[in-house]
C-alpha cells in the first residue's frame, strides 16, 4: 500500500509545512500563569503552553526549558506565537528566535506592563485577536506527504498492543518513511531487552554509538537514584491486560516503529532533520515523550493504547488507537481509530491500514481528534535539574 502523495497543509517561510494554524501562547514561567489563563480563555482556539518554572533553572536544565519553548513557538503547525514573560530580557529572547523562523509573534512582560497583570492581559488579548485574524486568513495547500514527521507513543499498554495496535502503526511507518517521511518513536526504558536488535538496524556505527550513549546515560539516572527499572515494570496495568515480562512489554512498544533502519538517535526533544526512522532519549512517561517529540519537529502524533488514555499535544493533533474490543466501546469518545477487528482476528493488518491511511491524511488536512474535541491536550517540558 501507498500513502496518497499530498496532505493539505499550510505552507510556512521555513522548514515544514503545518497541519495546523495554531496561535500558541507561550508563558515563560509560574510568575504569567495566571494571567495566561485569562488570556487563552479570550482566545477561542488558542493553544496554551504555560511553565511553572523558567526562572531560577542551572546550565543544562535552563537550556533546556528555553530550547523547548523555542521549538514550540518555531513549530510547523504554530502560526503565530504569544509571549508572556517576567522581565524584558526574557521576552526579547524568546521573541527574537521565533521571529527568526518567520513567524508573526507579540511579546509582553510583567516588567514592561509596570508589573500590572491586568494591562498585561488586555493588552495581550487585542494582540492575540489580531493575529488570530491574520490567521484566518490563511489556506491550506497541496503540501508533499514527504514533509510530514509522524511521533509514535504507546501508553497503558495490554497484549493487544503488542499484538495489533502497535505493529498496525508500525506498518503505517513503514509506508511513510518508502514515501519520503519521517517516524520518531521515543521512552527509552520501553527499549529495554531489545537493545541489540536496534543497534543492529542502525544505519551506520555513528548512529548506533550514540544511542549506546543515549541509553546508558538513561540507565546511569535510574542506577544514581538506585531506582531498580525492573520493579514495577510491568505495571498493575500491564499485566491485567496480558503482558507478562519486560521484553514482552518492549517487543511490543518497539514494533510501532516499523522496520526501517534507524537513520538518527536524538537526544530529548532534539530536532528531525531528515527522513526517515528516529528513536529520541525521553522519559518513559507520554506527556514529556510525547511533547519532546513535538519539540522535534512532529507534526502528527499517533497514541497507541490498550486501557485507554486520554492525553494529546497542544501542538500537533494525536490521534487514539485501540486493537482492545472493550476499551473501543468503553471510550468510543477517546479512540479515533478502532484496530480491534485486526486483534480479534475478523480482518488483517494489511486491511485495516488504508483507512488508517486515510485518517491521516484527513488529520493532516484539518480533521479534528478526540483530544482535541475533548481539549485533552497541552505540552509537558521535563525538568533535568533542581532551582535556586
Amino acid at each position: 500500500m501507498s500513502l496518497p502523495t499530498t496532505f493539505q497543509g499550510y505552507p510556512r517561510p521555513t522548514g515544514r509545512p503545518g497541519t495546523r494554524n495554531r496561535l500558541v501562547i507561550l508563558s515563560m514561567c509560574g510568575l504569567n500563569g495566571p494571567g495566561a489563563r485569562k488570556i487563552n480563555a479570550a482566545l477561542t482556539g488558542a493553544a496554551l503552553i504555560s511553565s511553572p518554572y523558567g526562572r531560577g533553572q542551572l546550565g543544562a536544565d535552563e537550556a533546556f526549558h528555553h530550547h523547548m519553548l523555542s521549538a514550540f513557538g518555531m513549530h510547523p503547525n504554530t502560526g503565530a506565537a504569544l509571549i508572556l514573560a517576567a522581565d524584558a530580557a526574557m521576552r526579547m529572547g524568546l521573541q527574537t528566535r521565533i521571529e527568526t523562523a518567520g513567524r508573526p509573534v507579540s511579546g509582553f512582560s510583567l516588567q514592561e506592563a509596570g508589573e500590572d497583570s491586568d494591562r498585561l492581559v488586555s493588552a495581550a488579548i487585542e494582540a492575540g485577536r489580531r493575529l488570530q485574524g491574520d490567521l484566518d486568513r490563511d489556506k491550506r495547500v497541496p503540501c508533499a506527504i514527504g514533509n510530514l514527521v509522524l511521533a509514535v507513543e504507546c501508553g497503558h499498554s495490554d497484549a493487544s498492543s503488542g499484538i495489533a495496535a502497535n505493529p498496525l502503526v508500525g506498518d503505517l511507518a513503514d509506508t511513510l518513511v518508502a514515501a519520503g517521511g519521517a517516524v520518531a518513536i521515543s521512552e527509552t526504558m520501553e527499549w529495554m531487552g531489545t537493545e541489540p536488535s536496534l543497534y543492529a538496524r542502525c544505519a551506520t556505527p555513528a548512529v548506533a554509538a550514540r544511542l549506546k550513549r543515549l541509553v546508558k546515560a538513561r540507565h546511569d539516572i535510574a542506577r544514581q537514584s538506585g531506582h531498580d527499572l525492573r520493579i514495577g515494570n510491568p505495571g498493575p496495568q500491564n499485566h491485567a491486560g496480558g503482558i507478562t515480562t519486560l521484553e514482552e512489554k518492549s517487543l511490543g512498544a518497539v514494533s510501532k516503529g516499523g522496520t526501517s533502519p534507524i537513520v538518527a538517535a536524538l537526544a530529548e526533544g532534539e530536532a528531525i532533520s531528515g527522513p526517515g526512522l528516529h528513536l529520541m532519549d525521553t522519559p518513559t512517561l507520554s506527556p514529556e515523550s510525547i511533547s519532546s517529540m513535538v519539540a522535534g519537529g512532529a507534526q502528527l502524533v499517533i497514541f497507541t493504547t490498550g486501557h485507554g488514555n486520554p492525553y494529546g499535544s497542544a501542538i500537533s493533533p494525536t490521534l487514539k488507537l485501540t486493537a482492545n474490543p472493550d476499551t473501543a466501546r468503553r471510550l468510543p469518545q477517546q479512540i479515533d481509530f478502532d484496530a480491534s477487528p485486526a486483534f480479534s482476528g475478523v480482518v488483517s493488518r494489511a486491511e485495516l491500514l488504508p483507512a488508517l491511511a486515510n485518517l491521516v491524511v484527513d488529520t493532516c488536512g484539518g480533521r479534528y481528534t478526540a483530544a482535541e474535541r475533548l481539549d485533552e491536550c497541552q505540552e509537558v517540558i521535563s525538568r533535568l535539574g533542581p532551582s535556586i
